[in-house]
């Protein structure tokens, strides 16, 4: 598989507790390299998990998601011939699980990282542990789906997924 979700982030107001909730329900662990006071990492030897600290005037709640790709200069390559409005932004040496941000078309902000690339820490390079996987899907708000689903199908080999038969939402 070309690419794999490899970090979600989320915010909230009790970040410490939320860490320890999915720690207790879902069976995910912490970081080796916890730094509490910025916010909890947790993972399920799949997915890490950042739950970061609610900051004023910020939203609480998802915030972005990340992708390990074999090959970040073929999604540079796929963006410059399909897609040349989106932008690619590398990221300060304190992030931990990305060295490249960007967008979709419909402004959805995610990392990008490769094996081997720099600022991967924690669970992010914890390594594969058996265990059931807890975070499998999630879904993304955008008022233009096929173009959203389009953009993840050709930039990163994503399947897009089959709606129901019957289902009344577009």
């Amino acid at each position: 598989m070309f690419a794999n979700m490899k970090h979600m982030a989320i915010v909230s107001d009790n970040y410490a507790l939320l860490g320890r909730f999915y720690e207790a329900v879902f069976g995910m662990r912490s970081s080796r390299s916890a730094r509490p006071e910025a916010a909890v990492v947790v993972g399920d030897g799949y997915v890490g998990m950042n739950i970061n600290p609610r900051r004023a005037g910020r939203q609480a709640g998802f915030d972005h998601f990340g992708f390990e790709v074999e090959d970040v200069e073929t999604v540079f390559a796929r963006l410059k011939e399909k897609y040349p409005s989106i932008n690619v932004l590398k990221r300060p040496s304190n992030r931990p699980f990305a060295g490249l941000s960007m967008h979709d078309p419909a402004g959805n902000v995610f990392d990008l990282s490769q094996k081997g690339m720099e600022n991967r820490t924690d669970v992010y390079e914890d390594g594969e542990w058996n265990q059931n996987r807890t975070i499998n899907h999630f879904g993304l708000r955008t008022v233009i789906p096929e173009t959203v689903a389009r953009f993840y199908v050709d930039v990163f080999e994503l399947q897009a997924l089959e709606k129901p038969a019957g289902d009344p939402n577009p």
